[in-house]
């Protein structure tokens, strides 16, 4: 059972420390990250501005997941988050197959949240 909890601590981690990087990262050097927003939505409203709520969208999301507050929900969005970033730069796999690991990751914590919750 300690070793269990001490699994969950390690996906949680491990999934927040990549949102809250990319947050940061995308805040402090927003000219390498505006590329991977979804063309689509860059030509509905400025990149700045979305590349800023996306930023803040993972910031909390890091926070949420890290926190092991409804573990459940929280990975579930990682989750979903992820699969749209894969999804919408799959013309960029090179950089992003790192990205299928931690999708999976999210997909674990899911699960055994799942069955810890019942």
């Amino acid at each position: 059972m300690h070793n269990q909890k001490i699994v969950f601590l390690l996906l949680r981690i491990s999934i927040a420390s990549v949102f809250l990087y990319a947050a940061i990262a995308a805040t402090l050097q927003p000219n390498n990250w505006i590329y991977f927003l979804p063309q689509f939505l860059v030509h509905l409203f400025p990149a700045t501005t979305l590349l800023h709520v996306f930023s803040l969208f993972q910031l909390i999301l890091s926070l949420w997941v890290l926190s092991g507050w409804k573990t459940l929900f929280a990975a579930s969005l990682a989750a979903l988050t992820l699969l749209g970033i894969i999804t919408v730069n799959w013309g960029s796999i090179d950089i992003l197959f790192r990205d299928f690991a931690i999708f999976f990751s999210a997909i674990a914590l899911i699960v055994g949240s799942y069955k810890k919750s019942k």
